[in-house]
């Protein structure tokens, strides 16, 4: 529900807003256009930085985690319960902290830097926890990433319908790609191929 809030600025604060060249707009519309900016920024970790976030926030990521996971124990795809409000109001919780970009009518995607950033942790915790399996892993790093993209707001219902929502619709793919890769290579070093014979030459 849209809020309307009251800023009292001094003169000095008044004018470095309006002389702020990286946002457009006017007045209000400034102030949310660089809160939206702000955000965009947020997540914009290292590897080793949202690792250690990883080891702080273990139990809340572990709940979210165990939200996800309740969920498929009702349905193998959760998204087919969920009515048109639902999924309009999840959406533009997800635009609003940049998580998904519009591209057309009722057509939607995830941000480049989300993108790049699940890419990234994805890689990062199927290596360190090889026990987890590839779509687990997956969820973690998507609950991770609405957890930074919001800024520690992001209410636990939208991280486990976003995490959901996401990974059905764009990110499971590349779990079973890793998932795919892992039974190559123990299918490898179950049956090695025989090194050819190099010929001698005379």
């Amino acid at each position: 529900m849209p809020k309307d809030l009251k800023v009292t600025l001094s003169d000095i604060e008044y004018e470095i807003l309006k002389k702020v060249k990286v946002v457009e707009g006017e007045d209000g519309e400034k102030l949310r256009n660089l809160l939206r900016l702000y955000i965009s920024t947020i997540p914009e970790l290292k590897s080793s930085e949202y690792a250690i976030k990883r080891v702080e926030n273990k139990d809340e990521i572990e709940e979210n985690l165990r939200n996800v996971w309740a969920a498929y124990e009702l349905t193998d795809n959760p998204t087919e319960q969920w009515n048109e409000d639902k999924v309009n109001k999840l959406i533009n919780n997800l635009i609003e902290i940049n998580v998904l970009v519009k591209t057309g009518e009722k057509q939607y995607i995830p941000s480049n830097k989300f993108r790049s950033l699940f890419k990234m942790l994805l890689h990062d915790i199927t290596t360190e926890s090889k026990d987890m399996d590839e779509y687990s892993a997956a969820c973690v790093a998507t609950i991770q990433l609405l957890m930074e993209f919001g800024a520690g707001t992001t209410g636990k219902e939208t991280i486990r319908d976003g995490t959901i929502f996401i990974n059905e619709g764009w990110m499971f793919v590349y779990s079973t790609a890793i998932k795919n890769a892992r039974e190559f290579m123990k299918s490898k070093k179950l049956f090695p191929v025989a090194e050819m014979p190099v010929p001698e030459v005379s």
